[in-house]
């Protein structure tokens, strides 16, 4: 795993190698061209939650430093360029480092590292009905730093097959916060609203080979590329409770140990014809992925004690071993044969075999009667072994028409056909314990799934005044289950298989309307836009009623640029989102009664640029957001949505120092207030920020 340390020493040397580059080129030959923006101080002042700060905005409270962006460009001796790029923010561990030698015909050389911080949030949800635990926070700052490494060196000849060699790295490390929320249990009432960590160490590994060429008018291209992905991570879940016995206070801990192994073949050809009016390409993808997984999951008391509650959930050692294989190809044709009309199809075929096999071994038995701790003596274990083939075929069609004066039209069509066969099969075998009868089940499904997806959509200017663009898109996506074998669900006996049918039909309409107004009023442009998502979802079990739900949005967007003078600009933006989810509950007669939800979010965003003097500019940008979605269903145990206000503004100077240095002071207000009914995490932060910025050429 790559620690914090060797990280910043990656970042810082591949910045240093910049710099000794250029400060070379400087002595040796001439200045090159380039900048750098060093932020040497930004303060952060917060009043309220920094958690909630730093997953809204990914910067932490207090003092920040470092550079804020570097690049230059030059020329080496021999034709070779060079260029460097780069900043780091070591504080917030927000690093980044870039260099390019190339010489045309020859080959090249990049070296590339990212690396960025994520914020997270370690508040559960809110139960406004409770009072001691109505709000519960873990005991530690949640963090993710996520990274890639990347190096290329490629040899490209002229008239020779380009070859590229590359290697990357890509890693994420750190803690985050997951919403498998846990029991709370206040007196006689229980709700899944405490808060659960995971810590993800993970490191991805890639080795390949490219190859580029072209030869009788096609180009060629192939990549062999072999993948390692290695990951431990363990997620807690503790249970909460009022009560005074522990049986409700329950830590739950989980490890997993997931490894995989990709193995990617990949060939493509394409070409030209008919003096550019015809295209066609075609490829073919194999890959072999291996992977398996090994599992612990402990269940403790308050103090960490091993113990077996209520439904243990003791896991030792389990592990699943997948293979899996696929074979891709891929077929495109385009042609125009009219200059305004362009037409394109494309077919796809692919075959996949999927196998995987697992054992789930469980201690669920207490030392003696009455006891509470587990006896490390595996009781049963259940054995799984699945099957899959599938087969899918795609299609795709698409038209353009540009024959009517101000006007395109476009159409497309997609189609998709699934037949997947899946075989499952588990029993359970007898460890300290008799088979646990209620885990042996089989069944034997070919489900057959039907997609498409129309769009059609235009663009027009009826005259200089107007741009009207419209579209309109269908998606349809059918799934039918057969089931060819299941088992009988006797009293003791699971059912494997229950679901028939699941269809979800979608309609989209989108449009946008542009005002150019004549020159005497260029100053002010608005446009407005409309955008309508209306998904049915049709859920069928065996032997049930069918279930139908729905889910509606709107939203409006009204966009202005007003520039009244040279020198003053404006941009102003409100956005309204109105959406409604719709299930059989809303007409249910039970007490346990639920309407459709509904999630309205308003949204205002300005900007504005005045040029003082040539050499001094203010700017500001306001953002003020308000989220009305809380539906109190706390009777029937189901407050959902949020409901808060947030707003964001700015305001800075930017002032030149000649033709190559600029300073920049800005400062920023962020607030954040929710209804306590819903969320927590209030905060007012004040942001101070001053940059310097030195550009040559």
């Amino acid at each position: 795993m790559i620690t914090c340390d060797i990280k910043r020493k990656i970042t810082i040397g591949i910045l240093a190698a910049s710099l000794f580059f250029n400060l070379s080129s400087i002595y040796a030959l001439e200045t090159p061209d380039g900048s750098i923006t060093a932020e040497p101080a930004r303060y952060t002042f917060i009043d309220g939650d920094p958690e909630k700060y730093r997953a809204h905005h990914w910067m932490k409270e207090g003092y920040v430093g470092g550079v804020k962006e570097f690049s230059l460009t030059e020329k080496l001796p021999y034709e070779i360029s060079l260029e460097t790029e780069g900043y780091a923010i070591i504080d917030e561990n927000d690093l980044s480092g870039f260099i390019s030698l190339k010489r045309e015909k020859v080959g090249f050389l990049i070296l590339d590292y990212q690396e960025f911080r994520k914020y997270y949030d370690g508040t559960g949800g809110v139960y406004r009905r409770f009072s001691t635990l109505r709000v519960n926070e873990l005991d530690r700052n949640l963090a993710l730093d996520v990274g890639h490494l990347s190096l290329e060196v490629g040899i490209t000849p002229e008239d020779w097959p380009a070859l590229i060699f590359f290697y990357e790295r890509e890693f994420k490390d750190g803690v985050k916060s997951r919403l498998t929320w846990t029991a709370v249990t206040e007196g006689a009432v229980t709700r899944n609203i405490g808060p659960s960590w995971q810590e993800l160490n993970e490191i991805v590994d890639i080795f390949g080979l490219r190859a580029s060429h072209e030869a009788a008018g096609f180009s060629l291209k192939g990549e062999q590329r072999w993948e390692f992905v290695r990951s431990e991570m363990t997620r807690e879940e503790r249970s909460l409770s009022t009560n005074a016995t522990a049986s409700e206070k329950k830590i739950r801990s989980q490890v997993q140990e997931p490894e995989a192994d990709l193995l990617t073949t990949t060939l493509g050809a394409e070409r030209w014809f008919f003096n550019e009016k015809g295209f066609t390409s075609a490829g073919y993808r194999f890959a072999h992925m291996t992977n398996r997984e090994v599992e612990n999951i402990f269940e403790m008391s308050e103090s960490r004690a091993i113990t077996n509650f209520t439904n243990p959930k003791q896991i030792r050692d389990a592990r699943a071993d997948n293979d899996y294989d696929s074979h891709t190809w891929v077929l495109h044709l385009m042609g125009i044969p009219a200059k305004s009309v362009n037409v394109a199809a494309k077919f796809k075929t692919e075959i996949i075999r999927r196998h995987g096999n697992s054992l789930y071994p469980s201690d669920s038995t207490p030392v003696a009667a009455g006891g509470a701790a587990p006896d490390g003596i595996i009781d049963t274990t259940e054995r799984s072994v699945n099957d899959s083939n599938l087969i899918r075929w795609g299609e795709g069609f698409s038209f353009r028409y540009t024959g009517i004066p101000r006007t395109a039209l476009y159409n497309e069509l997609e189609f998709e056909q699934i037949r997947n066969w899946l075989s499952e099969d588990r029993t359970s075998l007898a460890g300290q314990s008799v088979a646990n009868v209620n885990e042996i089940f089989s069944r034997e499904t070919l489900t057959n799934t039907q997609r498409g997806n129309w769009t059609l959509g235009a663009n027009v200017a009826p005259c200089p005044l107007f741009n009207f663009t419209t579209q309109v898109r269908h998606r349809r996506n059918n799934n039918d289950y057969d089931d060819q074998r299941e088992t009988d669900p006797g009293a003791n006996t699971a059912r494997s298989a229950f679901m028939d049918e699941q269809n979800i039909h979608t309609n989209e309409f989108t449009t946008r309307v542009s005002l150019r107004l004549p020159r005497r009023m260029k100053w002010i442009q608005p446009s407005f836009r409309y955008q309508f998502r209306d998904d049915d979802f049709f859920t069928r079990a065996e032997n049930e009623g069918p279930v139908e739900t729905d889910y509606s949005s709107h939203i409006y967007t009204y966009d202005v640029v007003v520039q009244p003078r040279p020198e003053l600009l404006f941009t102003g933006s409100f956005s309204r989102q109105a959406a409604v989810v719709e299930t059989p509950a809303n007409i249910s007669t039970t007490a346990a009664n639920t309407p459709g939800f509904h999630a309205d979010v308003y949204s205002w965003l300005f900007s504005m640029e005045y040029v003082i003097r040539t050499n001094l500019v203010l700017f500001s940008s306001f953002l003020y957001s308000r989220a009305d979605n809380f539906d109190d269903f706390t009777s029937t145990g189901l407050p959902l949505g949020v409901d808060n206000e947030r707003v964001d503004l700015t305001v800075g100077l930017r002032y030149s120092v000649g033709k190559h240095i600029t300073i920049e002071p800005k400062y920023g207000f962020y607030h954040f207030k929710a209804n306590h009914d819903v969320e927590t995490g209030d905060y007012n932060a004040h942001v101070l920020w001053l940059d310097f910025t030195l550009v040559w050429v």
